[in-house]
């Protein structure tokens, strides 16, 4: 049985660690360790929104390890400019940021995000759909907006603005990837008869190649007919 770390990094619970042979710790004041490094933010002027992808930070996560431990994390959070998942260390201002050298993804709310580095872009992606041929991932972004003086605007403070997109990891390599009917069809190997069969259930059930969710829908359908 994989062992379990549990790590409650609760506001108003300490640290806790079950016996095991992991040896990471959390420490304070920016000293690194296996799995990550803590540090303090500066407040600066107010800005609407957050680089943050998660609106609160009362998430769970349970993080994997390469070496196939498992430990659990409570307030965290997906810094999207940093690309890297911290947590709010108890009682301290402190945030600790956790790095993938040794980790091998981190699920929330039973969703998937794992790391990767592809033509020097180093991102956190949320995984979709994944086979062992495929992987449908998005990706996030966060753009500053500045403050704009014209009252035409209504926008008198900076703003942060998130965005995300899909990506198809294929092939060793990483590439843009459109909810569309074409591309999900080149994912499959089916014949003239399959692809009608599909396009049957997929009228039936009223799904969209737009849709996220009826994507997974479909591909599930395809792969097991």
């Amino acid at each position: 049985m994989k062992n379990i770390l549990i790590v409650f990094c609760l506001l108003s619970s300490g640290l806790v660690y079950t016996q095991t042979n992991f040896n990471a710790g959390i420490a304070i004041g920016g000293n690194d360790t296996n799995y990550g490094s803590s540090f303090f933010y500066n407040t600066r002027n107010v800005v609407l929104g957050s680089v943050y992808l998660f609106d609160e930070w009362s998430n769970s996560a349970e993080i994997h390890t390469l070496s196939s431990e498992k430990f659990l994390v409570r307030n965290i959070n997906l810094n999207i400019n940093r690309n890297a998942f911290e947590a709010k260390l108890t009682y301290s201002d402190s945030i600790f940021s956790f790095n993938f050298n040794n980790i091998k993804q981190v699920v929330i709310n039973d969703k998937i995000y794992k790391n990767y580095f592809y033509n020097d872009d180093n991102r956190v992606y949320e995984i979709i759909y994944e086979t062992e041929k495929f992987s449908i991932m998005k990706g996030f972004s966060v753009k500053l907006v500045s403050s704009s003086g014209n009252p035409m605007v209504n926008r008198y403070n900076d703003k942060y603005a998130k965005f995300s997109s899909y990506f198809i990891k294929l092939n060793n390599s990483i590439k843009p990837f459109k909810l569309r009917k074409k591309s999900v069809i080149n994912l499959l190997s089916a014949d003239k008869n399959s692809i009608s069969r599909l396009e049957i259930y997929i009228n039936t059930k009223r799904l969209s190649y737009k849709s996220e969710k009826d994507v997974i829908q479909i591909l599930d359908y395809a792969f097991n007919f």
